[in-house]
């Protein structure tokens, strides 16, 4: 099967390469043909015996932007103009839509196989959220790179797993600071944070991402092993204790209610962590 925006190319030892290059754009970005072809590529992979793992990587200096906002938009503009004639099927419908990208990341992460991000480049939003969706992470050293889930700066939050993957693999303290504020990550921060699990030279980023499946990955993420315990220790604990009483007062202090996305985050990190 051919793909716009993808190319799939398997290597002799059955590790499928998963290039994004989208042809009319600058910038990958996440539309509605993005997913549907990511979608078809998890299930060709999971699908195929023959295939071992998956290593996705960009075919563009940079790795991704992100969700395109006019499908927000475009989800937002057809909620308006169905809610008068039937509300519930217009707030079923958008519930919908919006957890799409939600289903096909942990698609990813429940294939069966193991799947690896090699990070080139400038990796933000949904497509850091498809990285931590990942098994394995691998960033390129270099000052190009760049991670962030920036999506509160524009009032809006991490839609697909951010808000639940992140504090997750690092302390809630760090995780609140990226998720509130939108901090840019570099490499070797990500690492710190437990966020990727190597960096590679540029030029053996891919191999590198190749080679975490030729040594064993297991295609399972942290917290679907039995016995998982959070990073920070439960919410109900002296540490949670310590952290979610003043975390609520800081965010206060900092923005006066005037960013309910900041807010958002706050309630889905805490709330998520409880189940």
């Amino acid at each position: 099967m051919s793909y716009t925006n993808f190319t799939l190319d398997v290597d002799a030892d059955g590790i499928a390469l998963v290039t994004w290059n989208m042809p009319d754009r600058s910038m990958n970005v996440f539309t509605e043909e993005v997913m549907r072809e990511l979608n078809a590529i998890v299930d060709h992979v999971a699908g195929d015996a023959a295939i071992k793992g998956a290593v996705i990587t960009s075919g563009k200096d940079t790795f991704s932007g992100g969700a395109d906002i006019t499908l927000l938009q475009k989800m937002l503009g057809a909620f308006a103009a169905d809610k008068a004639k039937d509300l519930g099927k217009a707030t079923k419908a958008l519930f919908d839509n919006a957890g799409v990208m939600t289903g096909l990341f942990r698609k990813v992460e429940t294939s069966g196989k193991p799947w690896v991000s090699a990070i080139n480049g400038t990796c933000m939003g949904g497509a850091f959220e498809l990285s931590l969706a990942c098994h394995g992470r691998v960033a390129a050293d270099s000052d190009k790179v760049k991670m962030a889930l920036p999506e509160v700066k524009i009032g809006i939050f991490p839609g697909a797993g951010g808000t639940q993957r992140v504090p997750r693999l690092t302390d809630p303290q760090q995780a609140l600071q990226m998720l509130t504020t939108g901090q840019t990550l570099t490499p070797q921060k990500a690492k710190a944070m437990g966020l990727i699990h190597e960096i590679a030279e540029p030029s053996k980023l891919v191999e590198a991402a190749k080679a975490m499946i030729k040594n064993g990955l297991k295609p399972v993420a942290p917290w679907d092993e039995k016995g998982f315990k959070l990073p920070g220790g439960p919410v109900y604990s002296a540490a949670g204790a310590n952290l979610w009483p003043p975390a609520i007062a800081i965010l206060r202090r900092e923005t006066y209610g005037n960013y309910p996305a900041a807010a958002a985050i706050l309630k889905c990190v805490y709330e998520g962590l409880l189940v």
